[in-house]
């Protein structure tokens, strides 16, 4: 990663908080932002051990010489005792080591961060410490019962109370958290995600597919996604199910290939299973930097039901893969639909077949949709702005 010419953060203790270390998008932010600003300041990365911990995480933190404490107390789930828990974990951590600030991932830590560092703040002794909170994608933008939706907007507009400011990492997520009150808007400040070319290095299409065992002469539809319901793999799995039904012509050709691991994963063989699926659908478990396999697929598909700024539609945009992906979330933010690649309706089958047979079926539209988004990508969302905008933000605390 190059240096970047800007103002700089100096000297300051900063504690990175994510809720576990299974691969995802905020992950990768993490250590994205751990690595920039350890070159100036101290940085270390507080986790919950719950799930295991991932090699592919730790592997990367050890590779930038970057401390780590894993939390025993800090889960995914919803569970009380744990949480009052780990709040006094994370507190017995602040008093010992005094950090500046803390920068909180996802809705979880979120809580227990912000919480935590009050009861830090509480000793007038300690140092001041900045709270900063980055939503990955609102959780009560899922699809919720009007209960559970009121309980997490309650939660987000606690929390938010409490930090000092908040990055969305998409217009839609400043909007949504603006039309639910969760904070006023001097507060929260958009900081698209970004990725650096240099960091990427694609395996060609005959060197990607000899690796994942996919046959030479088929077309792929291609996705890497941990296997949550937000996903939508149910969908797409629907979708093929008409197109088996109605004989299409699409499944001559083309296969598809889900490459990830998670809660949802058992579900979705079943669901395979149940529709006689298997000869048209490979699930490959999750690889370390899955994106340098990107070229095996002649089309990337993202079926997304909620979404904050996927990394892997900018990874497959820099890949030169043409993309469909649901319109959810930050997505239209990267994709200008029937331009940069196709959008379609979330939750809807019939959508994401129309989308499949029109990419599939004109290969020059298609080889025009990924080159637009190739320079889409360089040009819109570079790791170094995002670098810039984030540190220009911490400035702001000190």
């Amino acid at each position: 990663m190059p240096e970047l010419e800007a103002h700089k953060l100096q000297n300051k203790k900063i504690l990175y908080l994510v809720t576990q270390t299974k691969w995802g998008g905020a992950q990768k932010y993490v250590l994205q932002l751990a690595k920039y600003f350890s070159q100036n300041n101290q940085v270390t990365i507080a986790f919950g051990e719950d799930g295991g911990l991932d090699p592919q995480f730790l592997d990367a933190c050890r590779a930038m010489n970057i401390r780590t404490i894993t939390l025993k107390n800090l889960v995914r789930e919803i569970n009380i005792p744990k949480e009052m828990a780990a709040i006094k974990e994370l507190a017995k951590i602040l008093n010992k080591e005094n950090y500046h600030l803390i920068h909180l991932n996802s809705s979880k830590a979120g809580l227990i961060g912000s919480l935590a560092a009050k009861l830090y703040a509480s000793n007038p002794f300690n140092t001041k410490l900045r709270i900063v909170y980055t939503a990955h994608g609102f959780v009560f933008n899922e699809r919720l019962n009007p209960w559970m939706k009121k309980i997490y907007v309650a939660s987000e507009t606690f929390s938010a109370g409490l930090q000092n400011l908040i990055i969305a990492v998409s217009e839609y997520d400043k909007r949504t958290a603006l039309a639910n009150k969760i904070c006023p808007a001097y507060k929260i400040f958009v900081v698209p995600n970004g990725i650096d070319p240099a960091d990427y290095h694609f395996l060609d299409t005959d060197s990607a597919r000899q690796a994942l065992h996919l046959a030479p002469n088929k077309k792929y539809f291609g996705t890497i996604a941990s296997f949550y319901a937000n996903k939508g793999y149910t969908y797409l799995l629907e979708a093929i199910k008409i197109l088996q039904d109605k004989n299409s012509p699409l499944l001559k050709n083309c296969s598809w290939v889900f490459i990830g691991d998670g809660p949802e994963l058992e579900n979705i063989k079943k669901q395979i299973a149940a529709a006689h699926l298997e000869n048209f659908i490979t699930i490959i478990g999750a690889k370390d930097q899955a994106w340098q396999y990107l070229s095996a697929f002649d089309y990337f598909i993202l079926p997304s039901i909620k979404e904050g700024m996927p990394y892997t539609i900018l990874e497959a945009g820099l890949a030169r893969v043409p993309i469909i992906a649901s319109r959810v979330g930050g997505i239209p933010e990267i994709i200008d639909d029937q331009k940069t690649g196709l959008l379609t309706l979330p939750a809807n089958p019939l959508s994401l077949i129309e989308a499949m047979e029109k990419i599939s079926g004109h290969p020059s539209f298609a080889k025009q949709l990924a080159h637009h988004n190739y320079q889409n990508i360089i040009s819109r969302f570079s790791l170094k702005k995002t670098l810039t905008s984030t540190e220009d933000l911490y400035l702001k605390l000190f």
